[in-house]
Parts: structure tokens; sequence; C-alpha cells
């Protein structure tokens, strides 16, 4: 009887322990570098990595030259029987997901990329790809990306991510002079590039996102900078653009957050992925 009650008691634990996990929702957001730059051997330990770290959701940003055939065959190796690619052309976005994709809108008017709206297990999805030339541009996208936002209940966790080719202006003392004074360079040797306003660093993508009750998911469980690029295989880690932001309603679920910097993210993409964990018991 004794061991009965003990077995259980532990079958019991275990229940509980598997059910807590559960409500725990791990999401990446990665800019892959065109598609993994269709090398095989590199989309191989992409999918080697993603496993070890089985999130929930994976939201990318370049995945070109992918069908969405080849998407979902490449999801499936890690185990996401669902996936949706923006477009066919371009330097497309695309999301992949344990779970059902649903209410899904791919919008590619008025946007430099693209963009992908979704509703997963009930969290509502934007993954964004802000044009990498223009700020005039890049404040046109966030409006639109914002507008789309409000239209939802606010009560309802909502999280924006991707390559906003955008600095927030949280990090401004990591960026000296010098780093400044190279953009300038490459504005005044190639006129379609406009980045910078006045000639210095511009926050207003970002500052529109908070003035819009968006949270930074970096800072809530991080107390030092992390940069998303370059990696080193292509260049010196220096800046951070690629971001997960959630409204109120996620961000009180956000237990974990960084930027993956590991040996393999070194050398997978110019990009590092950004990672969070939403806890859904709480």
């Amino acid at each position: 009887m004794q061991k009965t009650f003990i077995i259980l008691s532990m079958l019991i634990l275990f229940a509980g322990t598997s059910y807590s996990q559960g409500n725990v929702k791990k999401i990446i957001s990665y800019n892959v570098l065109e598609g993994l730059q269709q090398d095989s051997v590199n989309q191989q330990r992409f999918v080697k990595w993603i496993r070890e770290i089985d999130p929930d959701v994976v939201a990318f940003q370049e995945m070109n030259k992918f069908t969405q055939k080849s998407l979902e065959n490449l999801a499936r190796e890690y185990n996401h029987p669902y996936a949706i690619l923006s477009r066919l052309d371009g330097y497309p976005v695309s999301i992949s997901s344990k779970y059902p994709v649903v209410n899904v809108q791919k919008v590619v008017d008025n946007m430099w990329h693209a963009y992908i709206y979704a509703n997963i297990d009930n969290i509502h999805f934007f993954v964004i790809h802000f044009s990498p030339h223009s700020l005039k541009k890049r404040l046109e996208e966030v409006n639109l990306i914002l507008a789309h936002a409000k239209t939802l209940p606010e009560d309802e966790p909502i999280l924006i991510m991707g390559d906003f080719n955008s600095m927030d202006r949280s990090d401004a003392g990591q960026y000296d002079d010098a780093m400044v004074e190279g953009m300038r360079k490459r504005e005044r040797e190639q006129t379609h590039i406009r980045n910078l306003n006045n000639g210095e660093i511009d926050y207003t993508v970002m500052d529109r996102l908070k003035h819009s009750g968006f949270i930074d998911t970096f800072w809530l469980t991080n107390k030092t900078f992390k940069p998303s690029i370059t990696t080193p295989r292509f260049g010196t880690p220096s800046r951070r653009i690629d971001f997960i932001w959630a409204n109120k309603t996620a961000a009180d679920k956000v237990v974990n957050g960084t930027i993956l910097h590991d040996e393999q993210t070194n050398i997978m993409s110019d990009h590092y992925p950004v990672y969070i964990e939403l806890d859904f018991s709480k």
C-alpha cells in the first residue's frame, strides 16, 4: 500500500512538472542571411542547433529562395508541422510552429520586404523585416504594424519581432563616434542609403513602439548589452537591431530572454537570434 502511494505521488509530481513546462512558450526570431546562404551544410547545422533548443515558434527573416514546400520540409526536421512563408521572391519572412498557425495575413504592399501576422496558441505574432536603407521607409512600416496591432484586443498577448534595421535609445551609450562616422561615410558614398537623421543615429522607429505601449523584452531579463550584429564570421559584433517587442500582457509573461551567442550562431548567419520564454502559468 505504501509503495502504491509513493508511485502515485511521483506520478502526480511529474504530471505537475509537465503541465508547468507546457505553459512556457519558447520563441526565437532569427535573420538567417539569405536562407542560411542556401548552403545544405549550414542548414543542417541550423537544424541540429534548433532541435537542442526545441522552441515552440521560430520567426525568420531572409528566407531567400525557399518555397512553401521547402520551408515545410525544413520545419519538419525540427518537429514543427506548421510553417508559413510570406512570399517567393526577394527577402521573405516566415514563421514555423509546433502549434497550428491561424488567421494568417501576409502583407507585402507598402513594405520593403513583407510582414506576417498570425495567431498561434492565442498569441498574436507580427514577423517583420524593415528597410535596411531608408529611415523614412522604416517609419512608414512601423506605423503600419502599429495600426494593425491596434485592431487587436489589448488584453491578449501581442509580439512584434524581427530585423528592425533600427537601433534603440536604451543602447545609445554603446555607439561611439567612430561607428557613427562610419555610417556617415557610407551615406556619402552610397546615396541610396539614408539611415541617419541629420548625420546622427535616429531612434524614432523604436520610440514609436514604446509610445504605443510595447516593451523591449531584452531588458526585462538582461542587465548588460549584447549585440545582434555582426557575427564574428562576417565582421565585429557592435549593434542591436533585432528585437522582440511585447505589449504589456505579453511582457508580464516574460521569464527569460537573451540574444543567443554561441559557437553555432557565430557562424550560421551575420545576425544573432533573439530568444524569449513566456510563462502562461503566471
